[in-house]
């Protein structure tokens, strides 16, 4: 190999270490300019992840959206109306999902910003239920509707409340009319247990139910519905029945009794006591209340010839045994006694004082005319009452 061909090979190389050195060099220079950016923005993005798995989600996405401008928001109060319903144990992300569904705000992250920038921490205070909102409004006006309670719109069930009075009153607070709330209550999609035997009586629990203008009856009465059979299926309903020997729709129909009768929770106990003893006895129940309910009346006075009517099958003034259903809709308090009434001997009651409901309670008819006397003379003292 000649001189010429060592030196045309070694000189490139050596041309070609130098540039590649230089260039290598200058991109190494470079280099760690980008390198130092990257770490930066690979650090941030560790920080946001670890923020996300540590339970800080939303605030650290929010953060980050901050960066990059302020969200998609629309202005003002927002036109039109619609009912949003804040479920339990919902947390701020979920409330805001649920608003930009619903078309009332422009994006989630303007409401979470709105309840993280809040001074006073109030989206933790802001209480599940149905509110009557806006389309369209800002993540603001939006956020102070549902933090102030007064806005939340929720139907309260009494105990105690007949069928026919639920209706009503749930026609007016939906602003539907009774004859929709009616037709709702006889739907097979109710939920009934098939012990109801399809009548809803009894089977609305008194409660607090999410129930606003333009929401559907149904929607409301199933929610009823679901929370009465959540609550006989808690008490073991079925099962203390047979204990008893009665069947499941014999409970009810007794707790609706008791609730209808006894006006403290002592007195639903001795009413419940009443009622099984007159049963184990085969003697009527005598009870005006049946009879009212039959008649759509609460009347302390009845007629003659209404309490003596024997073609209405609730009056148990005449007919033994128990009516052939619910008379109201019975509290857990009522629910309680009919499973579990003291023991006693009493057969007889009386509300000597039907406004203050004083009632006492006797083991003998003579005891039991005595008390009966005291109502006939509260009633010639109080007349028209």
């Amino acid at each position: 190999m000649s001189d010429l061909g060592l030196r045309m090979e070694s000189e490139p190389r050596n041309r070609r270490r130098g540039k590649d050195d230089n260039s290598r060099g200058g991109r190494r220079g470079r280099g760690r300019k980008k390198k130092n950016r990257s770490g930066c923005a690979v650090s941030l993005a560790l920080v946001i992840v670890l923020a996300i798995v540590g339970g800080g989600g939303y605030w650290a996405y929010g953060f980050l959206k901050d960066r990059f401008g302020p969200p998609p928001d629309y202005s003002g109060n927002g036109s039109g109306s619609l009912v949003v319903e804040i479920k339990q144990g919902w947390a701020t992300p979920q409330m805001a999902n649920e608003l930009k569904r619903a078309g009332v705000t422009k994006s989630v992250e303007a409401f979470t910003k709105v309840a993280r920038e809040d001074k006073d921490q109030r989206a933790s205070k802001i209480q599940p239920g149905a509110y009557t909102m806006a389309k369209h409004m800002s993540a603001k006006a939006a956020f102070e509707i549902l933090v102030n309670p007064k806005n939340k719109q929720d139907y309260i069930l009494k105990p105690g409340a007949r069928s026919a009075q639920v209706f009503d009153s749930l026609a007016k607070t939906l602003k539907v009319p009774k004859e929709k709330v009616e037709a709702a209550a006889k739907d097979p999609s109710l939920g009934l247990p098939p012990y109801a035997k399809g009548n809803i009586e009894g089977f609305l629990f008194p409660s607090s139910y999410v129930a606003a203008p333009g929401m559907d009856p149904l929607v409301v009465l199933k929610d009823m519905v679901a929370r009465a059979v959540k609550e006989y299926d808690k008490i073991g309903l079925p099962a203390k029945a047979q204990a008893l020997g009665k069947s499941p729709y014999d409970m009810i129909i007794i707790a609706s009794l008791v609730e209808a009768e006894g006006k403290t929770t002592d007195d639903k106990g001795k009413v419940a006591q009443v009622i099984y003893n007159r049963l184990g006895k085969n003697m009527t129940l005598g009870l005006d209340s049946t009879v009212n309910y039959y008649l759509g009346k609460s009347n302390v006075q009845l007629t003659n010839k209404e309490l003596n009517d024997a073609s209405n099958p609730y009056n148990t003034r005449v007919k033994k045994g128990l009516p052939p259903g619910p008379i109201s809709n019975p509290s857990r308090a009522a629910i309680d006694a009919t499973l579990a009434p003291p023991a006693g001997n009493y057969l007889y009651f009386v509300t000597v004082d039907p406004v203050v409901g004083t009632t006492e309670f006797s083991k003998t008819e003579a005891e039991f005319q005595e008390s009966n006397r005291k109502l006939q003379a509260w009633i010639k003292e109080h007349p028209g009452q």
